[in-house]
Protein backbone atom coordinates (compact mmCIF):
# COMPACT_ATOMS: atom_id res chain seq x y z
CA UNK A 1 0.00 0.00 0.00
CA UNK A 2 1.11 3.56 -0.70
CA UNK A 3 0.38 6.86 1.05
CA UNK A 4 0.61 10.16 -0.80
CA UNK A 5 0.93 13.30 1.31
CA UNK A 6 -0.15 16.44 -0.55
CA UNK A 7 0.43 20.03 0.47
CA UNK A 8 -1.95 21.98 -1.77
CA UNK A 9 -1.38 25.66 -2.47
CA UNK A 10 -2.85 28.21 -4.81
CA UNK A 11 -0.50 27.47 -7.69
CA UNK A 12 1.59 24.44 -6.65
CA UNK A 13 1.18 20.98 -5.15
CA UNK A 14 3.96 19.34 -3.11
CA UNK A 15 3.78 15.54 -3.01
CA UNK A 16 5.52 13.00 -0.78
CA UNK A 17 5.06 9.31 -1.59
CA UNK A 18 5.49 6.62 1.08
CA UNK A 19 5.31 2.84 0.75
CA UNK A 20 3.90 0.79 3.61
CA UNK A 21 5.19 -2.73 4.17
CA UNK A 22 4.08 -5.10 6.90
CA UNK A 23 6.29 -4.87 9.98
CA UNK A 24 8.35 -2.01 8.62
CA UNK A 25 8.30 1.74 9.09
CA UNK A 26 6.93 3.85 6.20
CA UNK A 27 9.62 4.41 3.58
CA UNK A 28 9.86 7.43 1.30
CA UNK A 29 10.05 6.86 -2.45
CA UNK A 30 12.29 9.42 -4.08
CA UNK A 31 12.11 13.06 -3.07
CA UNK A 32 9.24 15.48 -2.55
CA UNK A 33 7.86 16.39 -5.99
CA UNK A 34 6.41 19.75 -6.99
CA UNK A 35 3.63 20.07 -9.59
CA UNK A 36 1.99 23.13 -11.07
CA UNK A 37 -1.62 23.20 -9.89
CA UNK A 38 -3.41 23.14 -13.23
CA UNK A 39 -4.69 20.47 -15.61
CA UNK A 40 -1.26 19.68 -17.03
CA UNK A 41 0.20 19.52 -13.53
CA UNK A 42 -2.43 17.04 -12.40
CA UNK A 43 -1.68 14.83 -15.40
CA UNK A 44 2.03 15.10 -14.54
CA UNK A 45 1.21 13.91 -11.01
CA UNK A 46 -0.63 10.91 -12.45
CA UNK A 47 2.28 10.10 -14.77
CA UNK A 48 4.75 10.31 -11.88
CA UNK A 49 2.70 7.87 -9.82
CA UNK A 50 2.48 5.40 -12.70
CA UNK A 51 6.24 5.61 -13.31
CA UNK A 52 6.77 4.86 -9.61
CA UNK A 53 4.82 1.60 -10.21
CA UNK A 54 2.01 2.72 -7.92
CA UNK A 55 -1.29 0.91 -8.41
CA UNK A 56 -3.79 3.74 -8.07
CA UNK A 57 -6.48 1.65 -6.27
CA UNK A 58 -3.83 0.90 -3.62
CA UNK A 59 -2.96 4.57 -3.10
CA UNK A 60 -4.24 6.52 -0.09
CA UNK A 61 -3.94 10.26 -0.80
CA UNK A 62 -4.09 12.62 2.17
CA UNK A 63 -4.45 16.41 2.10
CA UNK A 64 -5.58 19.26 4.33
CA UNK A 65 -8.96 20.97 4.02
CA UNK A 66 -7.43 24.38 3.32
CA UNK A 67 -9.91 26.83 1.84
CA UNK A 68 -11.23 25.49 -1.48
CA UNK A 69 -7.88 24.72 -3.13
CA UNK A 70 -8.00 21.03 -2.18
CA UNK A 71 -11.27 20.31 -3.98
CA UNK A 72 -10.01 20.02 -7.56
CA UNK A 73 -7.20 17.67 -6.53
CA UNK A 74 -9.49 15.54 -4.34
CA UNK A 75 -11.98 15.06 -7.17
CA UNK A 76 -9.19 14.26 -9.63
CA UNK A 77 -7.65 11.53 -7.46
CA UNK A 78 -11.04 10.12 -6.49
CA UNK A 79 -11.92 9.73 -10.17
CA UNK A 80 -8.63 7.84 -10.68
CA UNK A 81 -9.82 5.29 -8.12
CA UNK A 82 -7.58 6.37 -5.23
CA UNK A 83 -8.70 6.51 -1.62
CA UNK A 84 -8.76 10.19 -0.66
CA UNK A 85 -8.77 11.70 2.83
CA UNK A 86 -9.31 15.39 3.54
CA UNK A 87 -8.33 16.21 7.12
CA UNK A 88 -8.65 19.19 9.41
CA UNK A 89 -5.42 21.27 9.29
CA UNK A 90 -5.41 21.33 13.10
CA UNK A 91 -4.91 17.56 13.13
CA UNK A 92 -1.80 17.90 10.96
CA UNK A 93 -0.53 20.80 13.09
CA UNK A 94 -0.75 18.86 16.35
CA UNK A 95 0.65 15.70 14.73
CA UNK A 96 3.66 17.76 13.58
CA UNK A 97 4.11 19.15 17.10
CA UNK A 98 3.93 15.63 18.58
CA UNK A 99 6.67 14.62 16.13
CA UNK A 100 8.85 17.52 17.36
CA UNK A 101 9.12 18.92 13.85
CA UNK A 102 11.49 21.86 13.68
CA UNK A 103 10.73 24.40 11.01
CA UNK A 104 8.03 24.63 8.36
CA UNK A 105 8.29 24.51 4.57
CA UNK A 106 5.98 23.23 1.85
CA UNK A 107 8.17 20.15 1.41
CA UNK A 108 8.15 19.47 5.15
CA UNK A 109 4.37 19.88 5.18
CA UNK A 110 3.93 17.30 2.41
CA UNK A 111 6.16 14.89 4.33
CA UNK A 112 4.32 15.32 7.64
CA UNK A 113 0.93 14.93 5.92
CA UNK A 114 2.12 11.67 4.35
CA UNK A 115 3.38 10.36 7.70
CA UNK A 116 0.14 11.37 9.38
CA UNK A 117 -1.77 9.37 6.76
CA UNK A 118 0.49 6.35 7.19
CA UNK A 119 0.11 6.28 10.97
CA UNK A 120 -3.42 7.58 11.58
CA UNK A 121 -5.17 6.12 8.51
CA UNK A 122 -7.83 8.86 8.30
CA UNK A 123 -11.28 7.99 6.98
CA UNK A 124 -11.99 8.19 3.28
CA UNK A 125 -13.59 11.27 1.73
CA UNK A 126 -16.45 10.91 -0.72
CA UNK A 127 -17.65 13.68 -3.07
CA UNK A 128 -20.84 15.36 -1.85
CA UNK A 129 -24.11 15.12 -3.78
CA UNK A 130 -23.92 17.72 -6.53
CA UNK A 131 -27.38 19.18 -5.83
CA UNK A 132 -26.65 19.61 -2.12
CA UNK A 133 -23.28 21.18 -2.84
CA UNK A 134 -24.91 23.69 -5.22
CA UNK A 135 -27.50 24.58 -2.57
CA UNK A 136 -24.71 24.94 -0.01
CA UNK A 137 -22.99 27.52 -2.21
CA UNK A 138 -26.26 29.43 -2.59
CA UNK A 139 -26.82 29.43 1.18
CA UNK A 140 -23.26 30.68 1.75
CA UNK A 141 -23.77 33.40 -0.85
CA UNK A 142 -26.98 34.48 0.87
CA UNK A 143 -25.19 34.67 4.22
CA UNK A 144 -22.47 36.86 2.70
CA UNK A 145 -24.99 39.23 1.10
CA UNK A 146 -27.07 39.47 4.30
CA UNK A 147 -23.90 40.38 6.21
CA UNK A 148 -23.02 43.07 3.65
CA UNK A 149 -26.60 44.35 3.73
CA UNK A 150 -26.48 44.67 7.51
CA UNK A 151 -23.21 46.60 7.31
CA UNK A 152 -24.65 48.94 4.68
CA UNK A 153 -27.74 49.62 6.78
CA UNK A 154 -25.47 50.47 9.70
CA UNK A 155 -23.63 52.96 7.49
CA UNK A 156 -26.96 54.50 6.47
CA UNK A 157 -27.87 54.87 10.13
CA UNK A 158 -24.53 56.59 10.79
CA UNK A 159 -25.12 58.95 7.87
CA UNK A 160 -28.48 59.97 9.28
CA UNK A 161 -26.80 60.94 12.55
CA UNK A 162 -24.42 63.37 10.85
CA UNK A 163 -25.05 67.10 10.95
CA UNK A 164 -24.87 67.21 7.17
CA UNK A 165 -24.66 64.13 4.94
CA UNK A 166 -23.68 64.47 1.28
CA UNK A 167 -26.65 63.74 -0.92
CA UNK A 168 -24.72 61.56 -3.37
CA UNK A 169 -23.36 59.37 -0.57
CA UNK A 170 -26.86 58.91 0.84
CA UNK A 171 -28.25 58.02 -2.59
CA UNK A 172 -25.48 55.51 -3.30
CA UNK A 173 -26.06 53.90 0.10
CA UNK A 174 -29.81 53.64 -0.50
CA UNK A 175 -29.22 52.21 -3.98
CA UNK A 176 -26.82 49.63 -2.56
CA UNK A 177 -29.37 48.58 0.07
CA UNK A 178 -32.06 48.18 -2.59
CA UNK A 179 -29.68 46.15 -4.79
CA UNK A 180 -28.59 43.82 -1.98
CA UNK A 181 -32.17 43.38 -0.79
CA UNK A 182 -33.13 42.34 -4.32
CA UNK A 183 -30.31 39.80 -4.40
CA UNK A 184 -31.42 38.27 -1.09
CA UNK A 185 -34.98 37.99 -2.38
CA UNK A 186 -33.77 36.40 -5.63
CA UNK A 187 -31.72 33.84 -3.70
CA UNK A 188 -34.68 33.05 -1.43
CA UNK A 189 -36.84 32.32 -4.47
CA UNK A 190 -34.14 30.19 -6.09
CA UNK A 191 -33.57 28.16 -2.93
CA UNK A 192 -37.25 27.36 -2.58
CA UNK A 193 -37.55 26.51 -6.27
CA UNK A 194 -34.63 24.10 -6.17
CA UNK A 195 -35.86 22.40 -3.01
CA UNK A 196 -39.28 21.91 -4.61
CA UNK A 197 -37.67 20.05 -7.54
CA UNK A 198 -36.03 17.51 -5.19
CA UNK A 199 -38.74 15.43 -3.48
CA UNK A 200 -36.47 13.74 -0.92
CA UNK A 201 -34.84 16.99 0.14
CA UNK A 202 -38.22 18.74 0.25
CA UNK A 203 -39.52 16.06 2.61
CA UNK A 204 -36.45 16.41 4.87
CA UNK A 205 -36.87 20.19 5.00
CA UNK A 206 -40.55 19.78 5.93
CA UNK A 207 -39.66 17.30 8.66
CA UNK A 208 -37.14 19.68 10.22
CA UNK A 209 -39.61 22.57 10.01
CA UNK A 210 -41.83 20.67 12.43
CA UNK A 211 -39.29 21.49 15.19
CA UNK A 212 -39.75 24.68 17.25
CA UNK A 213 -37.45 27.43 15.97
CA UNK A 214 -36.74 25.69 12.66
CA UNK A 215 -37.87 27.68 9.64
CA UNK A 216 -37.12 27.00 5.99
CA UNK A 217 -33.65 28.57 5.95
CA UNK A 218 -32.59 26.99 9.24
CA UNK A 219 -33.75 23.56 8.07
CA UNK A 220 -32.08 23.87 4.68
CA UNK A 221 -28.83 25.15 6.20
CA UNK A 222 -28.68 22.22 8.61
CA UNK A 223 -29.17 19.79 5.73
CA UNK A 224 -26.60 21.30 3.36
CA UNK A 225 -23.99 21.65 6.11
CA UNK A 226 -24.39 17.99 7.12
CA UNK A 227 -24.86 16.58 3.59
CA UNK A 228 -28.39 15.65 4.70
CA UNK A 229 -26.94 13.63 7.62
CA UNK A 230 -25.58 11.12 5.10
CA UNK A 231 -22.34 10.46 7.02
CA UNK A 232 -23.75 10.87 10.53
CA UNK A 233 -25.38 7.99 12.40
CA UNK A 234 -25.53 9.10 16.05
CA UNK A 235 -26.41 12.25 17.95
CA UNK A 236 -22.94 12.26 19.53
CA UNK A 237 -21.31 12.43 16.11
CA UNK A 238 -23.64 15.25 15.11
CA UNK A 239 -23.03 17.30 18.26
CA UNK A 240 -19.27 16.88 17.81
CA UNK A 241 -19.47 17.88 14.14
CA UNK A 242 -21.39 21.04 15.08
CA UNK A 243 -18.94 21.85 17.87
CA UNK A 244 -21.59 21.86 20.61
CA UNK A 245 -20.26 18.88 22.57
CA UNK A 246 -19.33 19.48 26.22
CA UNK A 247 -15.59 19.90 26.79
CA UNK A 248 -14.79 19.12 30.46
CA UNK A 249 -11.72 20.64 32.11
CA UNK A 250 -10.71 18.32 34.96
CA UNK A 251 -7.41 16.89 36.16
CA UNK A 252 -6.88 15.37 39.59
CA UNK A 253 -8.33 17.67 42.24
CA UNK A 254 -8.68 20.50 39.71
CA UNK A 255 -12.16 20.69 38.22
CA UNK A 256 -12.77 23.92 36.31
CA UNK A 257 -15.91 24.96 34.51
CA UNK A 258 -16.30 23.14 31.21
CA UNK A 259 -17.11 24.70 27.85
CA UNK A 260 -18.38 23.55 24.52
CA UNK A 261 -15.65 22.29 22.23
CA UNK A 262 -16.27 24.69 19.29
CA UNK A 263 -14.24 22.23 17.21
CA UNK A 264 -16.66 21.73 14.36
CA UNK A 265 -18.68 23.44 11.68
CA UNK A 266 -19.15 27.11 12.73
CA UNK A 267 -22.02 27.74 10.29
CA UNK A 268 -23.97 24.79 11.65
CA UNK A 269 -23.26 25.82 15.23
CA UNK A 270 -24.41 29.39 14.58
CA UNK A 271 -27.65 28.44 12.80
CA UNK A 272 -28.80 25.96 15.48
CA UNK A 273 -27.96 28.52 18.16
CA UNK A 274 -30.25 31.03 16.42
CA UNK A 275 -32.93 28.33 16.11
CA UNK A 276 -32.64 27.69 19.85
CA UNK A 277 -33.08 31.39 20.58
CA UNK A 278 -36.23 31.37 18.45
CA UNK A 279 -37.50 28.24 20.23
CA UNK A 280 -37.30 29.99 23.61
CA UNK A 281 -39.91 32.43 22.33
CA UNK A 282 -42.46 29.70 21.65
CA UNK A 283 -44.86 27.93 23.99
CA UNK A 284 -43.21 24.52 23.79
CA UNK A 285 -41.36 21.84 25.73
CA UNK A 286 -38.14 23.37 24.42
CA UNK A 287 -38.89 26.68 26.13
CA UNK A 288 -39.65 24.77 29.34
CA UNK A 289 -36.32 22.91 28.97
CA UNK A 290 -34.49 26.20 28.60
CA UNK A 291 -36.30 27.74 31.56
CA UNK A 292 -35.55 24.71 33.72
CA UNK A 293 -31.83 25.14 33.06
CA UNK A 294 -32.05 28.84 33.87
CA UNK A 295 -33.86 28.06 37.12
CA UNK A 296 -30.99 25.73 38.02
CA UNK A 297 -28.63 28.69 37.77
CA UNK A 298 -27.22 28.01 34.30
CA UNK A 299 -26.08 31.14 32.39
CA UNK A 300 -28.25 32.14 29.45
CA UNK A 301 -25.73 31.16 26.79
CA UNK A 302 -25.14 27.78 28.43
CA UNK A 303 -28.87 27.07 28.47
CA UNK A 304 -29.28 28.20 24.84
CA UNK A 305 -26.36 26.02 23.74
CA UNK A 306 -27.81 23.00 25.54
CA UNK A 307 -31.13 23.60 23.81
CA UNK A 308 -29.37 24.01 20.45
CA UNK A 309 -27.66 20.64 20.94
CA UNK A 310 -30.97 19.04 21.87
CA UNK A 311 -32.79 20.49 18.85
CA UNK A 312 -30.03 19.38 16.49
CA UNK A 313 -30.12 15.82 17.83
CA UNK A 314 -33.93 15.70 17.68
CA UNK A 315 -33.68 16.93 14.07
CA UNK A 316 -31.43 13.99 13.23
CA UNK A 317 -33.93 11.58 14.79
CA UNK A 318 -36.81 13.18 12.90
CA UNK A 319 -35.07 12.89 9.53
CA UNK A 320 -33.89 9.34 10.20
CA UNK A 321 -37.36 8.21 11.26
CA UNK A 322 -39.22 10.06 8.52
CA UNK A 323 -41.80 11.22 11.08
CA UNK A 324 -42.55 14.85 12.02
CA UNK A 325 -41.58 16.08 15.45
CA UNK A 326 -44.02 14.95 18.15
CA UNK A 327 -43.72 17.05 21.34
CA UNK A 328 -45.58 14.33 23.28
CA UNK A 329 -43.17 11.57 22.27
CA UNK A 330 -41.36 9.81 25.08
CA UNK A 331 -38.43 7.48 24.62
CA UNK A 332 -39.34 3.89 25.56
CA UNK A 333 -37.92 2.87 28.90
CA UNK A 334 -35.40 0.04 28.92
CA UNK A 335 -36.73 -3.25 30.22
CA UNK A 336 -35.08 -4.56 33.34
CA UNK A 337 -32.93 -7.63 32.69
Amino acid sequence: MYVLGLDVGKSEVYARLLVLRTGAAPQAIGTVQVFIYDRSGLQALRTWLIKASVLLPELHAVMEATGVYWERLAYFLHELGCTVSVVNPAQIKFFAQSSLRRGKTDKMDADIIARYGAIMRPKAWTPPVAELEALKLLVHERDAIVKELSQTKNRRHALKQRQEADGLVVKLTEDRIAFLTGQVEALDRELRTRVETQPELRQQVELLQSLPGFGFLVSLTVLVETAAFSTIQTHRQLAAYAGVSPAPNQSGAMNKRGRISKIGNPRLRRIVYLAAVAATRTQSKEKAFYQRLRDQGKPGKVAITALARKLLCVGLAVVQSGQPYDPEYERPKKQAA
